[in-house]
């Protein structure tokens, strides 16, 4: 085998590790997809060899060059992608809102209404001042998403879009725990009867816009898409207190779009103000079988 097959692989073997780890993508995954990904770019260079001629020097930067291309193609390939999703036949359950696993689950009291948080520090919503989430109370839901999530967010329950807000920043990474408050995110409030949810849409270092497909005053239908977020970036789910909501995910849980059962609205409300964690094997096997 050519020298420069074996030096191009190196470098793109580490140069596709540090991106893999730096957002997130998981290393020994990318590790297998890049080795695997350079032994098809090493046939196709050995057979374009009879006619390059390459050198060491060229052969090497080829090799590299094209094997992080193609990784890159793929990867925004997988990115990109918005597939066809049926949710749950049923009008009593809150799905999610997006793809990615959850980083936290907590109650949140009376007029404290987090954006998202990171090592322990929060950011208030303050466009939610006035809505019953923020009077009475709600939980909070992260989800984090990685670039290999579908970046397509759908609504959490059916119902009319109550508020739709973006609010600008200055787009620091999330990583950073002072930049959650001053990162750009989109605040959308819909309301089903007496049930009112939020879906939080927080970008990221990378991301340049998020992407809104509804208005105030929409007529939602569940799973409906509400909109998209370029590159990787957080969701935040926030259900209101006071309601008999069952939970059924997590702090570490997958989640997938539209599908996956976040939680069971049982009718009246309750005077608790306080989710309780599911204790029924039923629910908790739905999300996992939606998950």
């Amino acid at each position: 085998m050519p020298g420069y097959l074996i030096a191009g692989t190196v470098l793109a073997v580490i140069t596709t590790l540090a991106l893999a780890w730096k957002w997130q993508l998981g290393v020994l995954r990318a590790g297998v997809f890049i080795l695997a990904l350079s032994m098809v770019t090493a046939l196709v260079l050995s057979a374009a060899d009879q006619l390059a001629h390459f050198t060491f020097v060229t052969g090497t930067l080829a090799m590299w060059g094209i094997t992080v291309l193609a990784a890159v193609a793929c990867l925004l390939a997988m990115f990109y992608r918005d597939p066809e999703r049926a949710a749950p036949d049923r009008d009593d359950v809150i799905v999610s809102p997006a793809d990615g696993r959850v980083i936290y689950v907590r109650p949140v009291p009376p007029g404290e209404v987090p954006v998202a948080s990171k090592r322990g520090r929060a950011a208030s919503l303050r466009e939610l001042r006035g809505t019953s989430l923020c009077d009475t109370g709600a939980t909070a839901i992260g989800i984090s998403m990685n670039l290999l999530d579908v970046h397509v967010n759908r609504a959490p329950v059916a119902g009319r879009v109550q508020l739709s807000e973006r609010v600008h920043g200055t787009f620091g990474s999330l990583r950073n725990p002072e930049m959650v408050g001053s990162n750009e995110r989109v605040t959308t409030v819909i309301e089903a009867g007496d049930l009112q949810v939020a879906i939080v849409q927080i970008a990221s270092r990378l991301v340049r816009r998020i992407v809104s497909f509804v208005s105030e005053g929409d007529e939602l239908r569940l799973g409906q898409r509400i909109g998209a977020i370029r590159f990787g970036s957080q969701v935040d789910l926030l259900v209101p207190a006071g309601t008999r909501i069952t939970l059924a995910v997590q702090t570490g849980d997958r989640l997938v779009a539209g599908r996956t059962i976040v939680g069971v609205v049982a009718g009246e409300p309750t005077a608790t103000g306080a989710f309780p964690r599911a204790d029924g094997a039923a629910v908790a096997s739905a999300a996992r079988r939606d998950g």
